[in-house]
C-alpha cells in the first residue's frame, strides 16, 4: 500500500472530507482523488505540510504502514479502535482491487462477444443480400 492510500484511510477514519483535507494543506482541489485513481505518489512537501497540519498521524506509519495509524497520545481504546479499522480498511480494499479486476476482464469478455455477434450479423446480412441478388439474376 501506497503513503496515498494510508492518507485515504486516515481521511476516511477521521471522517475528513478530501477537500477540506486538500485546502487545510494548500493543495489544489482533486489532487487525493486523481493519486488514488493513478497510484501516484506524494512529495516530501506535501507530506510534512500533512505532518505540520495533522501532528497526530504518525509519519512512519504514513510512508511505511509499521506502526499505529495515531500517535501514542491517546488511549488503548483508540488504538486498538484504529488498528481495527486499518484491518478492516485493508480487507475490503483488496476486495474491492478484486472486483475491479473481475470487471475489467468481464467487460473485455462482453467487448470479445459483442465483436463476434457483429461479425456474426455481418455475414448473415451478406448471405441475405447475396440471395437477393442471385433472385435478381
Amino acid at each position: 500500500m501506497k503513503p496515498i492510500e494510508r492518507i485515504a484511510m486516515y481521511l476516511q477514519f477521521k471522517s475528513i472530507a478530501p477537500y477540506a483535507f486538500e485546502r487545510k494543506i494548500n493543495l489544489s482541489n482533486g489532487y487525493i482523488a486523481k493519486q488514488l485513481k493513478h497510484n501516484g505518489s506524494v512529495g516530501s512537501d506535501i507530506l510534512i505540510r500533512i505532518c505540520e497540519v495533522y501532528p497526530e498521524l504518525n509519519i512512519k506509519w504514513l510512508l511505511t504502514g509499521d506502526g499505529s495509524m495515531i500517535l501514542e497520545t491517546i488511549d488503548n481504546t483508540e488504538n486498538s479502535r484504529v488498528d481495527e479499522y486499518v484491518i478492516q480498511y485493508e480487507v475490503h480494499n483488496k476486495k474491492l482491487k478484486s472486483l475491479e479486476s473481475d470487471l475489467e476482464k468481464l467487460s473485455h469478455r462482453i467487448m470479445d462477444k459483442d465483436k463476434i455477434i457483429g461479425l456474426y450479423e455481418f455475414m448473415l446480412n451478406n448471405k441475405n443480400h447475396a440471395g437477393t441478388i442471385g433472385d435478381m439474376i
